[in-house]
């Protein structure tokens, strides 16, 4: 069509009728073209986007699986060390219940060793009176025979005194000469008498002394025996104290096997539990494993389409480039009209907008009032439009709504971004389509730029 036209320009040497429609018509595809390349802009930068997550999905998808693998080889391992556990436990378990058993029968047999230990303590004080009896007999014996050994010395001393007066009685019959013959033979026969007294004394001294010696010996053997019935008194009372202590210990030692087979038992309830938790865990790492080896499938699908997507970004900025040629080709060809443009309005339309822009921070982007206001300077200065932007370049808040979803790749947002306020050149707007001039100035906040606002200026 182009060409067509500027044939019958240079045929005729003037403008093609209908200068007016064919104004209107560019202006038309001027808004067409702009919307386009600002999609394929949009597009382009998604498809950029999808092809860097794919690559980091995809070596994610490659770690996880990798992580996946030696989690499932972790849960086997985990597993064989509950199982060994578990028979640990089990043969753990078993010793306590034997060790329980044992104490118990051990403290069933402890009352019967303490009342033969009582029975044993009952016969040695028995033989302990015995041979305190005995001692006090001995003592008796020892005290009679002390009696009879003074009556002993007694009659030795007689003995001795009646031989010392038969002895005198001989001396003085023999002075008597015949008159003492007489005499003489009763001295004789008391020296006779007081010799055999003597013979017996000396006899019953001998067999005195050996009873004597008998009976210390009786006297020293029962000291002993006292001696060792104390001693033995003494220990059954510590053997004793020590099956008294030795069962309490032992009936301590039941309960505290009884309270450790209960605790075993729990844990072996516990361990059992964790046991199936951990194959519970292993099948579902594993189903979780098949998971993830189908998303990887479908996540290699989905590079796939990301590709063929790429291509069709890449043909449509070639249409959409091949489009903005012909446009400014068909520019060239028809003279556009004169546009009026005051300066000094949009340049205070510049500093109202950066005054408000500097009031506000990014907690009062969403606000009601912040629209409010925005609102009371489109009416105030009669605007086409006004917006609101983040610094992602989506909409907070158009009025009209916008016809982008976002403005990323708009000069007047990149030159925001970058802190910058901006007053474009005269085009259509592709709101209205309509020639206008559009206003951006930065929200700043903590020297970051965290926003923008923009406004359409019709001409």
């Amino acid at each position: 069509m182009w060409t067509l036209l500027r044939r019958h320009r240079d045929v005729s040497g003037e403008p093609p009728a209908h200068l007016p429609l064919i104004q209107e018509l560019l202006a038309a595809i001027c808004v067409t073209a702009d919307r386009l390349d600002a999609t394929t802009a949009f597009l382009s930068q998604s498809v950029r986007e999808l092809v860097g997550l794919a690559e980091r999905t995809e070596s994610t998808e490659v770690r996880t699986c990798q992580r996946a693998t030696l989690a499932v080889d972790e849960l086997d391992r985990s597993a064989a060390h509950v199982q060994a556990a578990l028979k640990t436990f089990s043969d753990a378990q078993s010793s306590m219940e034997r060790i329980a058993r044992r104490a118990e029968e051990l403290e069933d047999r402890v009352p019967a060793l303490v009342e033969r230990v009582r029975e044993a303590m009952q016969t040695v004080r028995k033989l302990s009176a015995a041979i305190e009896e005995n001692n006090a007999r001995v003592a008796e014996m020892v005290a009679d025979l002390d009696r009879i050994r003074a009556v002993h010395e007694a009659i030795r001393s007689i003995s001795e005194q009646t031989s010392l007066i038969a002895l005198n009685a001989t001396i003085e019959a023999a002075h008597a000469g015949h008159h003492g013959r007489g005499f003489a033979v009763i001295a004789d026969e008391v020296r006779r008498l007081a010799d055999q007294a003597k013979d017996a004394l000396r006899h019953s001294s001998n067999n005195f002394a050996d009873i004597r010696a008998q009976v210390d010996g009786l006297a020293a053997i029962g000291a002993e025996a006292q001696s060792a019935s104390h001693l033995g008194v003494a220990a059954l009372h510590a053997i004793n104290d020590f099956f008294a202590a030795t069962r309490q210990e032992v009936a301590e030692m039941a309960s505290d096997a009884q309270q450790a087979r209960t605790d075993a038992e729990r844990a072996f309830r516990h361990l059992d539990d964790a046991e199936r938790g951990v194959r519970q865990a292993q099948v579902s790492m594993r189903d979780a494993t098949d998971d993830l080896v189908s998303l990887m499938a479908e996540n290699a699908a989905t590079r796939q389409q990301v590709d063929a997507l790429t291509q069709v970004s890449s043909h449509l900025r070639e249409t959409a480039d091949e489009l903005a040629g012909e446009i400014a080709e068909f520019q060239a060809f028809v003279p556009e009209a004169a546009a009026t443009v005051d300066t000094e309005s949009l340049e205070a339309l510049k500093g109202e907008l950066k005054a408000a822009c500097s009031r506000l921070h990014a907690a009062d982007l969403e606000r009601a009032s912040v629209k409010q206001m925005l609102l009371e300077l489109k009416a105030k200065h009669s605007l086409g439009s006004i917006w609101l932007n983040r610094a992602d370049g989506s909409f907070v808040f158009s009025d009209p709504p916008a016809g982008l979803l976002n403005a990323s790749q708009r000069p007047w947002f990149t030159a925001a971004l970058a802190g910058e306020a901006y007053i474009s050149a005269p085009y259509v707007s592709a709101q209205s389509r309509r020639r206008c001039i559009t206003v951006s100035v930065p929200i700043t906040h903590d020297q970051k730029v965290v926003g923008c606002v923009g406004a359409d200026v019709y001409i």
